[in-house]
């Protein structure tokens, strides 16, 4: 496999993760593809309500011809036993021979720890590729993982929110912002007429 084409794999990664914002929360948008002698064994992406997750999507749209693939993974595959077994597990159990990781979970029950138990297993792992696109893709997720708050971002656009802002003072919007994040939610729009949507979105949550 050369580096473009992990790098048009990880494209499509994204592109699958990204077609899924708005419909995952309480989890992040995860795109997923398997990949083995150079052809495209299957993709797939977190569903509605955040499960299944993308690699069990991608996995068993592949089924046993996953053993000996590379999956391309837009977010560190989870570690810990939630409502899901850990894909982590998945992935091992496949026997793939690569994951490529385009970024870490800051969620402390992964936080490396899928990358951990992938290794352990002898399973190649590759990280970064894509970051930069996977950072600002999740930064609603990890927000809400170490502030207890989404993202919020001006938006004319509906497409790829979990919800939208309707508080029309500071204040409320804070009160607003933390239900959100209690209920799961990643990303917040406010729309660009909205009274509130001159406000430093970057600092507010520090005020």
């Amino acid at each position: 496999m050369t580096a473009l084409d992990d790098a048009r794999y990880m494209g499509l990664a994204l592109a699958l993760a990204r077609a899924r914002q708005g419909h995952t929360a309480p989890n992040p948008a995860v795109g997923c593809v398997l990949v083995k002698n150079g052809r495209i064994l299957a993709t797939g992406a977190t569903q509605d309500g955040g499960r299944p997750h993308a690699e069990r999507v991608a996995l068993d749209a592949a089924g046993a011809a996953a053993q000996g693939a590379t999956a391309y993974v837009t977010l560190e595959p989870c570690a810990h036993h939630g409502q899901t077994p850990p894909c982590a597990d998945a992935l091992i159990a496949a026997a793939v021979s690569r994951v490529v990781i385009a970024c870490l979970d800051r969620f402390p029950q992964v936080a490396g720890r899928g990358i951990a138990r992938l290794e352990a297993a002898g399973i190649a792992v590759d990280t970064g590729l894509g970051g930069t696109a996977a950072g600002q893709l999740y930064a609603g997720f990890f927000s809400r993982v170490e502030t207890g708050r989404p993202e919020i971002r001006v938006d004319a656009r509906l497409r790829g929110y979990d919800a939208t802002l309707t508080a029309t003072t500071p204040h409320e919007a804070e009160s607003e912002l933390k239900a959100h994040g209690e209920a799961g939610r990643n990303r917040i729009r406010i729309a660009p007429e909205h009274p509130l949507a001159g406000l430093d979105w970057t600092t507010a949550h520090d005020r």
